[in-house]
């Protein structure tokens, strides 16, 4: 779903791109990099391929997601939810991470679709970058070492 709404955020964290994106792909270790989830239940994980149950805390109550993710460790992980956040009808990614000298960039990229037409796309999608933004910083503090 490459058509429709898309945005991207990167970041540039001090650290060999294999440990950097270890980070990412291992779901289980992402209550303790990120606040806002409180369970990650994960139904299959072969290093290649995930699906997992993410809930997270949101000002309404907690949200569950479903999402599937396709690892090329260790330069990156496709996403899809099959189940999305609520506001969303489709939702996918990719993060890509590419190394630089003493350093990965992250990049992350979204495209969705709003479940509801009226709904408007500037302000999903203002919600969907605030919440990407937050999210790798918040990965890059813990794999730099500052609290």
């Amino acid at each position: 779903m490459r058509d429709g709404n898309m945005l991207e955020e990167s970041i540039r964290i001090q650290g060999d791109v294999r440990r950097v994106y270890g980070a990412f792909a291992d779901l289980a270790g992402w209550k303790a990099i990120l606040p806002d989830v409180l369970d990650v239940q994960v139904l299959y994980d072969d290093g290649r391929h995930q699906e997992f149950l993410m809930t997270v805390s949101r000002p309404a109550g907690p949200e569950t997601v479903r999402g599937i993710r396709f690892c090329e460790p260790p330069h990156r992980i496709a996403l899809f939810q099959p189940q999305p956040p609520p506001g969303f009808q489709r939702m996918v990614g990719v993060w890509t991470f590419d190394e630089e000298p003493g350093a990965t960039r992250v990049k992350a990229e979204r495209w969705f679709e709003p479940s509801d037409p009226a709904t408007s796309r500037e302000a999903l999608a203002s919600r969907l970058r605030g919440h990407l933004k937050a999210n790798l910083e918040l990965f890059r503090k813990t794999l730099e070492g500052h609290s």
